[in-house]
């Protein structure tokens, strides 16, 4: 099975967040998350966008891709709004080499 691969920037942050940085990007490639060295990702963000991005790595038709209606997703906390922007990358890799 092919899956896709993403890049996810932070693109927003309005609020104090102190583990959320804007301009932290990190990637999901053959379905492995990818967090660059010296950067982080909070775990109550990540939840939040973990569901669609199943969703979109297991190809569909382009109706039913998630990403189509939307890319970008909001972490759950209300005092610190964290917007994340997913991109699809343009390779696929295999989950099963």
């Amino acid at each position: 099975m092919k899956l896709k691969n993403f890049k996810i920037s932070i693109v927003k942050v309005e609020g104090p967040c102190s583990r959320s940085k804007l301009g932290t990007v990190f990637y999901v490639r053959n379905a492995r998350l990818e967090i660059p060295e010296g950067q982080s990702v909070c775990l109550f963000a990540l939840g939040s966008i973990l569901q669609p991005l199943i969703a979109a790595s297991v190809p569909t038709d382009s109706e039913n891709n998630i990403l189509n209606i939307t890319r970008e997703f909001q972490c759950p906390d209300p005092a610190a709004k964290v917007i994340f922007r997913v991109e699809e990358e343009n390779s696929q890799a295999s989950f099963f080499p």
